[in-house]
């Protein structure tokens, strides 16, 4: 029954009125933590067999995510007892050392507005904070990641730990660990454990959310840059003093309801991932770029997003150029590319954002364009030119759980419909063009 309540926004929020509690906490019949019961169609990443193994494997871990859901209300819960317990504690997620998990989760619309890297508030940090802390791979990140739970436990804070049971070193100890279900710790499957773990972070936002209720508080969330009372909104819980921003509430809500309603939606991710439409655009995309590279010409990859603008360089399948143009895009598109050659763009709402002229940028350089974005009302920010569109799958206000406090939605899901088309369509990429001559020695 909750996958009809949440096939659209208002449906949504109209489930949650269903839920939220008049008195004590209590679990309803009608959503509990126990993952069984958030509907989960069977023909998900089914629907075509040629569907992307990136979005079988992820599938497969959401699975892991509903049974695993009790574990990580648990782990929301002392996390969200840790700070009603210490007001102006702080939750703290290091940059250089996780930069997709990180990236997803600070200053983020539909995000909890708390987190940030320590050496941004060196001043405010207190002994009672938590960190926020993830490994896409223990082969790769144990030796960056170990040492920041290490000196996190040195100055008396509770470490959450999003990452593989399997693989993790005997002597590492976080408080919490929500595991993200890979088999091993090595780098084949970080690309999956990446996109998990941010699935389980909004998971436990979410869960975080719903305790604080249950103590009459309820937390700072941003709003979408591109909703017009975003600035004054996100002005008070950004300043350093608003940071840790604890609000009153009478509207406790039972645990699981929240993260419930987000594995909903991620579910319809899934199908609409999985379905023809889709998977028609990533074929034409693949088409488009297979031929370019035949032609001789450079494709490069580069996005203003989150979760991706550090994921494109990891675990890389294909000859897609990877870069960054974030802060520097009327530079970096001529640096990494020449004329007549290809980016494939994954932007926001459109190709450019508030902040920059991605497009101006792209045209100027004189490239081709392959897109990915939900659309934008400006229809030339859609890049009409486009050789080829993947259309990303949500909307604003780019948060898909409702909630009775401003902005009224938590919980973002671009980040993972980004990540997984990009994922999918290296998958095709990969499966189409000829495979690397291995010379022997």
């Amino acid at each position: 029954m909750l996958k009809t309540f949440c096939t659209n926004r208002a449906l949504r929020s109209a489930a949650l009125s269903l839920f939220v509690l008049s008195g004590s906490f209590a679990t309803q019949s009608f959503i509990r933590a126990e993952p069984m019961l958030v509907e989960r169609d069977p023909k998900v990443a089914q629907a075509n067999p040629q569907v992307a193994p990136s979005l079988r494997a992820f599938s497969a871990r959401v699975e892991m995510a509903k049974k695993n859901l009790p574990e990580t209300t648990r782990i929301a819960t002392a996390a969200a007892d840790q700070i009603l317990a210490h007001p102006g504690a702080l939750i703290s997620v290091p940059y250089g050392e996780q930069p997709s998990f990180a990236e997803e989760v600070l200053n983020r619309a539909g995000g909890l507005s708390n987190p940030l890297p320590d050496v941004e508030r060196a001043n405010r940090v207190t002994p009672n904070d938590i960190s926020l802390l993830s490994v896409r791979a223990w082969e790769a990140d144990g030796a960056k990641i170990i040492p920041l739970i290490d000196s996190a436990h040195k100055r008396g804070w509770k470490v959450f730990l999003f990452a593989s049971r399997a693989g993790m070193p005997k002597d590492v100890k976080p408080d919490y660990l929500i595991d993200n279900g890979a088999t091993e710790g090595g780098k084949e499957q970080a690309p999956i454990n990446a996109a998990t773990n941010i699935l389980n972070a909004w998971l436990w936002t979410c869960e975080y959310t719903a305790a604080l209720t249950r103590a009459g508080k309820y937390p700072g969330v941003l709003a979408s840059i591109l909703r017009e009372d975003a600035e004054a909104h996100n002005k008070k819980i950004q300043s350093p003093e608003g940071r840790a921003f604890l609000g009153e509430t009478k509207k406790p809500v039972a645990a699981g309801v929240l993260a419930g309603i987000y594995l909903s939606r991620v579910d319809e991710l899934l199908k609409q991932l999985g379905g023809k439409e889709t998977q028609a655009q990533i074929n034409r995309a693949v088409d488009v770029i297979a031929q370019s590279l035949k032609d001789g010409k450079a494709v490069g990859v580069a996005t203003c997003t989150h979760f991706l603008m550090s994921e494109i360089f990891e675990n890389r399948k294909t000859p897609l150029k990877p870069f960054n143009t974030v802060w520097h895009s009327k530079t970096a598109f001529k640096e990494n590319l020449k004329p007549g050659d290809v980016i494939l763009w994954f932007g926001y709402v459109g190709v450019s954002t508030l902040y920059e002229d991605y497009l101006g940028a792209i045209r100027d350089a004189k490239l081709q364009i392959v897109a990915s974005y939900t659309p934008d009302k400006k229809a030339d920010n859609n890049a009409p030119e486009s050789l080829a569109v993947i259309t990303q799958h949500w909307t604003l206000p780019d948060a898909e759980v409702p909630v009775d406090f401003a902005p009224g939605h938590i919980a973002p899901m671009s980040g993972l419909d980004q990540g997984l088309l990009y994922r999918m369509l290296e998958d095709a990429l990969a499966a189409r063009l000829p495979a690397p001559v291995v010379e022997k020695k």
